[in-house]
């Protein structure tokens, strides 16, 4: 009987162990449920702003045709030149192609305008071009040109330098400046505009600023024709044609004779690509080449090439055999003195950089001799050199950035080394 209590006894503390456990479980179930039902959410993420067509559409629009880059004026100061684009020089234009030696100097090969064929024609630029920078260079359509920011400050400062050469040399001595402006006064496209004003206000610094110096003014001399073939396209220079209009304004300023196109011979050949493209990498010009032309005048005439150290190299004509800017007396590499035959008892010194190359055969008609130094390479004194060969007559024939830089200290040069 006893037995039978105690297992009673088990059995109904078993029955409440099962029943509290039960329940335990039941509620704890029921916190879990609760706490999932009624637990604060999590904090929402942010929701995108819808975006407005209108202005994904704007954006689109101005990353893709950013507006031109402004040529900005040099501070007003003594150190103006240095925010000034660095002048190509003529040795980075022809050290593609060209060695320094000149090759044995001779009559160039390439056919005259009679007998050589018709130009090819090269690829049409796009119909609307869009202007822009490519390594220093404005690009637009089919054509590059340098950028120009130059102060009338800063031609004012040339200027003095060109009076103090006058006074060296004194009135025995006709000086003359003939600044050579940029390809960009005459075609600087849309947004760009900043390039000409600067030309116009260098230039009219320095021809404002002379004193007894006489100035030949090319900016009009050539925009009455900057519809015809008087710049290269494809590089930094001038051509032919332009040097022939320069030269003829600076003949009747120096009241000389002067030779019209018709006595000279026209020679070219086709797919000339230049300093643009081959030594500044403006590659979209590639499939823009041009026909380049020169004039050979049928004066006789002899050229003597010299060393910057006045040393004589050799004598020839006044054209290499290159097929690039380096046609004209064999680019800077000599001091020249060219024989003309006339019987006028005037000599003339040019005084340039590599813009006045394409000037000289153009200026043979109107001096018995013409000599040519660069003011940047030339290692004699000049100012002996003027008076050693009796020279009458001395014209500084030099682009923008020698107009508008440090680089006019080079004269001063001249005259004291």
């Amino acid at each position: 009987m006893r037995r039978k209590l105690i297992v009673l006894l088990f059995l109904l503390i078993g029955l409440c162990l099962l029943a509290a456990c039960t329940e335990e479980a039941n509620t704890s179930s029921m916190e879990s449920t609760s706490s999932k039902e009624f637990s604060a959410p999590e904090e929402p993420s942010a929701i995108p702003a819808l975006s407005d067509p209108s202005v994904e559409e704007s954006e689109e629009s101005s990353a893709g045709e950013s507006a031109p880059e402004e040529i900005s004026l040099p501070a007003e100061s003594s150190e103006e030149e240095s925010s000034l684009p660095e002048e190509s020089s003529e040795e980075e234009s022809s050290a593609v192609e060209e060695s320094s030696e000149p090759e044995e100097p001779s009559q160039p090969e390439e056919s005259s305008q009679e007998e050589s064929s018709e130009p090819e024609e090269s690829s049409e630029p796009e119909e609307d071009p869009k202007p822009h920078k490519v390594n220093g260079f404005i690009v637009y359509g089919d054509r590059a040109m340098e950028p120009f920011g130059g102060t009338a400050k800063g031609g004012r400062y040339t200027a003095e330098v060109f009076n103090k050469f006058k006074e060296r040399v004194g009135d025995g001595v006709n000086v003359y400046a003939m600044p050579i402006p940029l390809a960009c006064t005459f075609y600087a496209p849309e947004g760009y505009e900043k390039s000409i004003s600067n030309m116009v206000d260098c230039y009219g610094g320095l021809r404002d600023a002379l004193v007894g110096v006489e100035y030949v003014d090319l900016i009009s001399a050539l925009g009455a024709h900057s519809e015809e073939y008087i710049y290269a396209r494809t590089d930094h220079h001038w051509m032919a044609l332009g040097a022939y209009y320069a030269a003829e304004a600076f003949c009747k300023v120096a009241e000389t004779e002067f030779a019209t196109l018709d006595q000279f011979t026209q020679k070219s050949f086709d797919g000339f690509l230049g300093s643009a493209v081959k030594a500044f990498g403006v590659k979209e010009l590639e499939k823009y080449p041009e026909t380049f032309y020169w004039y050979e005048p049928t004066r006789e005439y002899t050229a003597h090439y010299y060393n910057q150290k006045y040393k004589f190299s050799f004598s020839g004509t006044m054209f290499s055999k290159s097929k690039s800017y380096v046609k004209f007396i064999y680019g800077d590499s000599y001091a020249v003195r060219v024989e003309t035959g006339v019987q006028n008892g005037r000599k003339l010194l040019v005084i340039k950089d590599s813009y006045g190359n394409a000037l000289i055969p153009f200026l043979i008609e109107g001096f018995e001799e013409v000599y040519v130094v660069d003011y940047r390479d030339f290692e004699c004194n000049v100012l002996e050199f003027i008076e050693e060969n009796e020279i009458t007559d001395v014209t500084f024939a030099m682009a923008g950035f020698a107009i508008a830089s440090s680089k006019r200290d080079n004269i001063i040069r001249l005259m004291e080394q």
